[in-house]
């Protein structure tokens, strides 16, 4: 009775590993898709109006759109980085998750 202990505490790591494995993936894939978007949305409607607009557009349309452009980049940088703050958190309990996973298994091993 004895062992029951330690090997479901051994099984309960590996199964919390697992899972945070796996929904560490997921916050990867999510971050990824997210970005995409993002950058598009900040790197293709600015430009993609001036080239549109470039024979039409006064001079200080151009100003303007220079800087609409920058707070853009700039509300890209800063979703960008909370964006990557919680996947780096996601990706950091996995590899904890999985390190006392590993330590236990060593323990019992040895």
């Amino acid at each position: 009775m004895a062992t029951t202990g330690p090997a479901k505490d051994l099984e309960t790591l590996r199964h919390e590993a697992s899972t945070l494995k796996a929904i560490a993936a997921a916050a990867s894939r999510t971050y990824d898709r997210e970005t995409w978007v993002r950058f598009t949305l900040v790197f293709f409607p600015v430009p993609f109006v001036v080239v549109l607009l470039r024979l039409r557009i006064e001079t200080w349309g151009y100003y303007v759109a220079g800087a609409l452009f920058i707070l853009s980049a700039m509300a890209l940088y800063r979703l960008d980085g909370v964006a990557a703050a919680r996947r780096d958190r996601a990706v950091q309990a996995a590899d904890e998750a999985q390190k006392a996973y590993d330590d236990a298994r060593a323990v019992r091993i040895d």
